[in-house]
């Protein structure tokens, strides 16, 4: 991110058993472990932001339980923190609601790329409007 936009997107595929069909591809990296040292210092000395930061959270903590990953912000509690009388909260409404919604060519919302994006302008939109009162 710089000057308030998203200027860096990165996708990884990961070999999951059971996992969409696309994790599957040539390009994916292998498991979550073996491919541990490509991905894991891009998130590293990070914040690392999510809409709802559990999955994401377990995931990286089971993946790596030593690992010091964060500071981590959550986007939902954010929201709900500095807007408590909204009608709705997930990250579609949201974006929706600040005028803030991605355009990821070929994209929509629950793709993994997209949802990252929209998170990180929310993100953004959220520190600016707390920055503001």
């Amino acid at each position: 991110m710089s000057g308030g936009e998203v200027v860096d997107v990165r996708e990884f595929f990961f070999d999951v058993e059971g996992a969409p069909e696309r994790a599957h591809e040539p390009d994916a990296l292998g498991t979550l472990q073996s491919s541990f040292e490509t991905w894991s210092p891009l998130l590293l000395g990070v914040r690392l932001v999510a809409h709802n930061i559990a999955c994401e959270r377990t995931i990286l903590t089971r993946t790596a339980p030593l690992t010091p990953w964060g500071p981590w912000t959550d986007t939902l509690r954010l929201a709900k923190a500095r807007y408590p009388r909204l009608p709705a909260y997930s990250l579609g409404e949201l974006c929706g609601m600040f005028g803030i919604v991605p355009d990821v060519e070929g994209r929509t919302w629950h793709d993994g790329l997209y949802d990252a994006v929209a998170c990180a302008r929310l993100a953004m939109f959220l520190d600016s409007e707390l920055g503001a009162s």
